[in-house]
């Protein structure tokens, strides 16, 4: 019967939990978790959210009448309720441009590779010569990926703008 339900629960775009006990709050993060292997996002004002936010991928907890428990234990925390999507529409589209600049700069790589060893053969009669040994490939290749993947991971969000 668990399976079931949380099969049938996991196919809605959002899975609501209130008037439960802490323990079933984050007992049902983590079936979510397990059956849909997807990132969650839990978001809790008071102390009995605790236990959900902890367990979740990404916690937010909101500042509020019932104290700053969930708040210290979140990995976000917002004055008000109507912040949150705001930082959600914020933090995906900065993960999407992200995502996106990293992808171009791998693209891009490879084009450039191609590029020269296609303008290569072409001048020298189509001969099946590699302008570049495999060595000199491996360090082009990993010093112009590393830049956009430091840039991106040593990348500070300064907070919600």
């Amino acid at each position: 019967t668990e399976q079931l339900f949380f099969e049938v629960a996991c196919k809605a775009p959002v899975v609501c939990v209130c008037r439960c006990s802490p323990t079933q709050k984050s007992l049902i993060t983590q079936k979510v978790i397990k059956y849909t292997e997807k990132r969650v996002a839990c978001v809790g004002d008071g102390g009995n959210d605790v236990g959900m936010i902890l367990e979740s991928n990404v916690g937010i907890g909101i500042v509020g009448k019932e104290g700053k428990q969930a708040s210290l234990a979140a990995d976000f925390s917002i004055n008000q309720f109507s912040y949150l999507k705001r930082l959600l529409l914020w933090h995906g589209r900065q993960s999407y441009k992200r995502s996106s600049t990293l992808s171009q700069f791998i693209i891009h790589r490879g084009l450039i590779i191609s590029v020269l060893q296609a303008v290569f053969s072409i001048i020298f009669y189509f001969v099946s010569i590699p302008i570049y040994n495999g060595y000199l490939m491996l360090g082009y290749a990993t010093v112009y990926t590393s830049l956009p993947v430091f840039s991106i991971v040593l990348d500070e969000d300064t907070g919600v703008q």
